[in-house]
């Protein structure tokens, strides 16, 4: 009566001239004989319910995708909401459509070699595991969050995290490690000094 299109195949507009919200995911196309070239829904895995059609990404794909989704919730990004955002890990016991698939890195900043970011996913080709935290020289833990033994004053400023107590072996207790904080080491009954380095 007034002209306007029924629209089918995912498509909307007076003439059905573009693609319905989120089915992006293929260019817009007009039907050719049999072929509907019907509009393709994004796949945002659950976590986005916004995307937009991308040429170049389609191109890329060899025409399988365009649509890119957009706002992705969960800490989830990528063109499919399909990888963890930084500082968080994919839980391997997940599939990425869960809203908890995406787990934040536990990792110390001041001991870990990249501010606390962990391993995104469990990779056995690569020796990865997903929320693994990478350690600076001289700490260790899990977290990446104690000096190793030895060592002392764990900071983010050093590049190796913690320095080396540098205990004089003639002076100090057999065994024994230097304090994780201070630094001083346990001196034998007559040795004294930071180091153990002096006589009393």
């Amino acid at each position: 009566v007034h002209g306007r299109c029924i629209c089918h195949h995912n498509t909307e507009g007076l003439s059905c001239e573009r693609c319905k919200d989120f089915y992006n995911d293929a260019p817009w196309r007009p039907a050719e004989g049999a072929q509907d070239n019907a509009c393709k829904r994004c796949n945002c895995n659950g976590h986005s319910g916004r995307c937009h059609f991308d040429m170049a990404v389609y191109q890329t794909s060899g025409g399988v995708s365009g649509g890119v989704c957009e706002d992705c919730q969960d800490n989830t990004t990528g063109q499919h909401c399909d990888q963890c955002k930084r500082f968080f890990y994919r839980d391997p016991l997940k599939v990425i459509s869960d809203p908890h698939a995406c787990l934040p890195c536990n990792c110390d900043p001041e001991g870990t070699l990249h501010n606390g970011m962990c391993e995104s996913h469990t990779d056995p080709a690569l020796g990865t595991v997903a929320g693994w935290c990478p350690c600076k020289e001289n700490v260790e833990g899990v977290r990446c969050d104690q000096c190793r033994a030895n060592y002392y004053g764990l900071s983010g400023s050093d590049p190796l995290g913690c320095q080396p107590c540098n205990c004089d072996p003639a002076g100090t207790l057999p065994y024994s490690t230097c304090d994780p904080a201070t630094g001083e080491c346990l001196c034998q009954r007559f040795a004294t000094g930071r180091r153990c380095e002096k006589c009393l």
